[in-house]
Formats: structure tokens, sequence, C-alpha cells
């Protein structure tokens, strides 16, 4: 399985790119859009000094996440319920007396408690802890009168062109994993 099925979203991966002045801001605009990156004018969004309401610059896919909440969710708590079944069997099988004397009482906790660990880990998924990173950021610069260009590529390749882009503007980058 790859990490992207547990994703709604169709950019999983976000760039803000700090800097000083709108003209810079403007010319990092200019160089991703006419570079080989191949990105669209929906991928790519300046938030201004002082913004207040940049959310949907930072996380513009709403559905995505909704989508990415619902498949983390199935996906990691039918895996935790999986290998609480695994670790069962192998406790079961080695004849621990616990367990084999009330072989389905045992069976039922295993099988919950591998299935909560695999909603807990859903639900970090969802958070997207590495998000907070980028967001956190943008919202300093702003309050500090600094321009920010996020960036929301789609494919590996276009990652590293926008790395290459946004290190050479001269500003500050973050990005998610």
């Amino acid at each position: 399985m790859t990490w992207q099925a547990l994703f709604g979203e169709r950019s999983t991966t976000k760039f803000a790119a700090i800097v000083d002045s709108h003209d810079v801001a403007t010319s990092v605009v200019e160089n991703l859009m006419a570079g080989p990156a191949g990105l669209q004018a929906s991928q790519v969004r300046v938030v201004n000094p002082h913004e207040k309401a940049f959310d949907k610059k930072l996380e513009p896919e709403t559905h995505g996440i909704a989508r990415t909440a619902v498949r983390a969710h199935v996906i990691l708590g039918l895996i935790g319920a999986l290998a609480g079944l695994g670790a069962w069997a192998i406790v079961y099988f080695s004849g621990v007396a616990a367990l084999v004397s009330s072989p389905v009482f045992s069976f039922s906790a295993f099988v919950v408690l591998g299935l909560v660990g695999g909603l807990l880990l859903g639900g970090l998924v969802t958070a997207r802890p590495d998000h907070l990173r980028v967001i956190q950021r943008v919202k300093i610069a702003a309050d500090e009168g600094k321009w920010s260009v996020i960036v929301h590529p789609l494919t590996p390749s276009q990652c590293e062109v926008v790395a290459e882009v946004l290190q050479a503007s001269g500003g500050e980058v973050v990005r998610t994993v």
C-alpha cells in the first residue's frame, strides 16, 4: 500500500516562500508559472501582509480533506484490526493460558484495541501535523508584514521544480512532507 492511498487531496505537499516585498513575490510567481513545472494558476497563491482570511489559500481542497479523513480512518482502522487479529493469533497459538481459556473475549479485545489504534493513527493523518509548520510560518510572516507565495504541486516532478525555484528566490522556504 502506498501512503498516497490515505489522502483524498490532489496536492498533499505544500510549499511557502516568505519574501520581503510585493515585487519579489510577483517575480517568484512569474518564475513558477513560466518554469517547466507546468503549474496551473490555481496551484499558486500569494498571502499579503496583514491578511487575515488566508485559510483557503493554504488549504483549498476542503472536500479533499474530508475524503482524507474517511480514507485514513477506514484504511488504518482495518489495518489496525488486522494487526490485532495477527497479534491475537500469535499469542493464542503460542499457548498463553489466559487467551486459550477465553478465546472469544481475548480475540475481541485484541481486534478492538487494534482497531482503536488504527483509528487514532487515522486521526493523526487527518490532522496533518506537517501542514501546521507551514500554516504557522505563513501566519507569522503576514503578521510581520511579509508576503508569502504558497504553492500546491501535484506531482513529485512539480515538487522538485518548485523547490528549486523557491530556493533561488532568496526567501525563506518551508514545506510539508
